[in-house]
């Protein structure tokens, strides 16, 4: 009786929870609406395999650090990073609002009296966040924001000994991908690695955000702030970094591109340090060092490396510089750092050296570089861009040499003192040429030479190269200075021996060598198609940008439990991988190891690519277009999706390629490409041909899709406007003409098709400035249609093949539409009512694909924009 009882009560519990409100659609452009707690997304697969420049160890707790991967992301860990947690607000609003939180954290700090309360900004704006959970939410405060004058923050600091005290600085220095030192412009410019002093506007890359020098204070926890800027200091001046002296909070250090600023008032008057050692007083970089019992600090500072002309080869200034006296001197600590000629001449460096180190320093080319300068110098120093020095010991200093985004050369990318700068060596080391050529010239500067990094989903970068293709942006020491987290390109590694060793962890193996993989959830991936079969019942595959495919796979309770883990199929193959960005693949409907894919930029771009091994080897098939003929592939991307396979005539393939896309609004960089719309190959993916015959003529297709009750017609859906009609079309195989297919009216842009298991075909409509009536989720049953879910914008809907009922359903975020509410929407009654099911997925807004596994009740997936693939488990269904 009891146990009945007690059943019962718990069959009421779980009613209670599961019966929350069905989602009013009316209320979606104005009020928040809540996920509901019984499904939740769990990222998976790898995780980095992005570029990330922002890293912050909390100040006071040694386990907890921050990252800002360029994705649009943000994460949180509490165990030195083995895991990751996102920091995004997954049900906020559109994430261009920037109200889901602090998108690319910038420059956080923490209250030493309250290590709950933080204070932050972001990358590619002026606004500011605030914490009370230690960086585990965020909320923008847009009061403070608008008391920055539109002008972007740099550095925040806390006053050590108050934390009512808080310093805030003006610049972007810290944005290594468009902010960059020249001869014409040693200060610093905006632009791109490309172009560089390229002003624009807003978003576009080359952000300006109309700088000024600023330097502000508050004195009431941030809540208002005044404007301290020192007096006559250039407007042109970034605030590199900023410190409080934690014995004397009077005395503020201010490093700026025009020198150093001291304060002894606590910012009431500054003095400018400038002309005391440096050469250029152009800080690019600065730490301090605080010594508790004696009460003094060390400041360490870069001071921009010029390249000087001296007749036919080049010479050097500036570098790595240390004051013990608080800024009142300085003195040069490069020492043995500068790479002497014998290393200089090895023909790979060289290449660096003269199309970055040189050509992008002088704005020449880097044919016109070597003809100027053909000597090569007896010395030269690497413009080394960032210095951190060990919390614990003012002896232990890092110092990066950031070649892939700045204007440096390669050969050696971290470098290290354990003695204050008496002598440097290379501490994180990976390249041919350590043990190869340039050995006994490393060994004669007292320079290791073993490889001392352990590659995991990048195992295949172990000694690819001379040196490292790519170098990174930072590196930080966590608040003790017992752990060490660097970025490498796309992933992060970390070391807890000084920089000894380093271990990549931003992902492990389930058991070791077999390369399945459980992501620590800081993902950076750009998610694209994910591929189910139903033939197919232990994995599905996940294409993805600059990372080829995943599979899943069945063991990632061996790392953690619950955690779904993946292997990367390795394009051609797994001893010569290349680095793709696969966007679709289509598995043979008579053979699930024979597979397509297409690329969409990088290796096989253009190309479609066959494999009859499922995976292990792949090799090109047809060629789609020669990107070679159409500019510069390096800058190119043509996405090409939603490739198709005939299920009755499996030499006929069809794929789409747009100009535009719904998802993420992807921008095309396809040079001269123009032959947009749908392709056919009849001999398996020899030749190709565009079949656009009876589509809109600028209309731009969305996907196309079987129907797999009629197998002999193909549908696509076009993405139109008001003034320009899309629709949704269908192509008889017996015929060469698309044909229009009944809407209901004012239906003038359709963005997916699916047909689910009971006859039904649905899709998604709607335009960014339509009505409800005319956009959402609609489906035909008897030639009759009939909209399920009420809304002027929906991007993707599918539904579960064991029971068409289950219906999952994707709103996207856009800039001109201000979304209140975008995310993934599902229903358990055949679209009658509807929940929205965000909770854990912080790029939710931004959802590239959308599946509900073929063999596993109560199981999604999707992929998004930049923070890779995620995984739900839906409580209602699996009960």
């Amino acid at each position: 009786m009891k146990k009945t009882l007690l059943s019962n009560i718990l069959l009421l519990v779980a009613s209670l929870l599961f019966a929350q409100e069905s989602v009013d659609f009316s209320k979606l452009d104005h009020t928040r609406i809540e996920s509901i707690s019984t499904v939740n997304w769990q990222q998976f697969g790898p995780g980095g395999s992005g570029n990330n420049y922002h890293i912050y160890w909390h100040p006071s707790d040694v386990n907890t650090v921050y990252q800002g991967p360029n994705m649009g992301n943000s994460y949180r860990s509490t165990d030195r990073g083995e895991t990751y947690e996102g920091i995004m607000d997954p049900d906020g609003p559109s994430y261009r609002t920037r109200r889901r939180g602090p998108v690319e954290i910038y420059a956080p700090d923490f209250s030493r009296q309250d290590e709950n309360f933080g204070i932050c900004t972001i990358e590619d704006a002026n606004y500011i966040y605030f914490t009370f959970d230690k960086g585990k939410t965020w909320k923008i405060n847009e009061l403070v924001s608008a008391q920055f004058e539109n002008i972007h923050v740099n550095t925040i600091k806390v006053d050590p000994t108050d934390d009512n005290v808080w310093y805030a600085g003006s610049g972007n220095i810290r944005d290594s991908n468009h902010f960059f030192h020249t001869n014409k412009h040693p200060h610093g410019v905006f632009g791109s690695k490309v172009k560089v002093g390229k002003a624009g506007q807003g978003n576009d890359g080359n952000p300006d955000y109309g700088h000024q020098a600023r330097i502000w204070k508050s004195t009431n926890k941030g809540e208002t702030w005044k404007n301290i800027t020192p007096k006559g200091i250039d407007p042109r001046a970034q605030i590199t970094r900023i410190f409080v002296h934690p014995a004397h909070p009077q005395t503020v250090f201010a490093g700026t591109t025009f020198g150093l600023y001291k304060s002894e008032n606590g910012g009431k008057s500054w003095k400018q340090k400038a002309k005391s050692g440096m050469d250029n007083d152009i800080i690019r970089s600065m730490d301090m060092y605080y010594d508790p019992t004696s009460k003094k600090v060390i400041l360490y500072a870069i001071d921009l490396v010029k390249y000087i002309p001296n007749g036919n080869t080049i010479t050097y200034n500036g570098g790595v510089y240390k004051s013990e006296d608080e800024g009142d001197s300085w003195i040069n600590i490069n020492s043995d750092m500068p790479i002497n000629k014998a290393i200089l001449k090895n023909p790979n460096i060289q290449k660096g050296y003269y199309k970055f180190a040189l050509g992008k320093w002088f704005g020449i080319t880097a044919s016109e570089a070597k003809e100027k300068y053909p000597k090569t110098p007896g010395q030269l120093m690497h413009s080394v861009s960032m210095i951190r020095v060990n919390p614990t010991n003012p002896n232990h200093l890092l110092v990066i040499n950031n070649y892939k985004s700045q204007f440096t050369f390669p050969g050696g990318m971290l470098w290290r003192s354990d003695d204050g700068g008496k002598h440097w060596y290379v501490t994180l080391r990976n390249g041919k040429d350590w043990n190869g050529r340039d050995k006994a010239n490393w060994e004669a500067r007292n320079n290791p030479t073993k490889i001392n990094v352990d590659w995991i989903g990048q195992d295949e970068w172990e000694e690819r190269d001379a040196y490292d293709r790519k170098a990174g942006a930072v590196a930080e020491f966590n608040a003790d200075g017992s752990t060490i987290m660097y970025q490498v390109a796309k992933i992060v590694c970390v070391s807890n021996d000084n920089g000894d060793t380093w271990l990549e962890n931003d992902e492990q193996e389930t058991k070791p060598g077999n390369h399945h993989w459980v992501g620590a959830g800081n993902s950076n991936l750009p998610g694209e198609e994910i591929i189910q079969d139903e033939r197919i019942k232990d994995h599905i595959y996940l294409c993805a940008g600059e990372n080829s495919i995943f599979k899943t796979t069945n063991d990632g309770d061996l790392v953690r439990k619950g955690a779904q883990a993946v292997y990367k199929i390795s394009i051609p193959n797994k001893q010569k991988p290349e680095e793709c960005s696969v966007g679709t693949m289509a598995i043979d409907p008579n053979d699930v190891n024979h597979m397509y894919a297409l690329h969409f930029r990088q290796a096989y771009f253009g190309q479609l690519m066959e494999t009859k091994d499922g995976g292990q080897n792949w090799a090109p098939k047809g060629r789609i277009f020669d990107p070679n003929k159409l500019g510069n592939p390096l800058n190119m991307i043509i996405h090409q999706s939603h490739l198709r396979i005939d299920p009755t005539e499996t030499e006929h393939l069809y794929f789409v390629i747009p100009k535009k896309r719904v998802v993420h609004n992807v921008k095309f960089k396809g040079g001269k490409f123009k032959d947009f719309g749908i392709y056919t190959s009849k001999d398996g993916g020899v030749t190709f041909e565009v079949i656009n015959n009876g589509l809109p003529k600028n209309g731009h297709v969305q996907k196309i899709e079987f129907d797999e009750h009629n197998k002999g017609e193909l549908y696509a859906a076009v993405m139109g406007t008001q003034k320009q009609v899309g629709g949704l079309y269908k192509l008889n195989k017996k015929s060469t003409t698309w044909e229009k297919v009944h809407l209901p009216k004012g239906i003038v842009s359709v963005h997916d098709i699916h047909f689910s298991k009971d006859k039904k075909l649905y899709i998604t409509a709607g335009t960014f400035d339509g009505t409800v009536k005319n956009g959402g989720v609609w489906v035909r049953s008897k030639n009759n249609w009939k909209q399920v879910l009420p809304y002027k914008f929906a991007s993707l809907v599918t539904t579960a093949k064991y029971d068409p009922n289950i219906i999952l359903a994707a709103i996207p975020s856009d800039g001109t539409m201000g979304m209140m509410n975008p995310g993934i929407y599902r229903s358990l009654d055949g679209g009658k009512t509807w929940k929205k099911i965000n909770a854990g997925n912080i790029q939710s807004d931004r959802i590239n694909a959308l599946e509900i596994d073929y063999h596993k009740k109560g199981v999604y997936y999707c992929s998004t924009y930049g923070a890779g693939y995620y995984i739900a488990y839906d409580k209602e269904i699996m009960q």
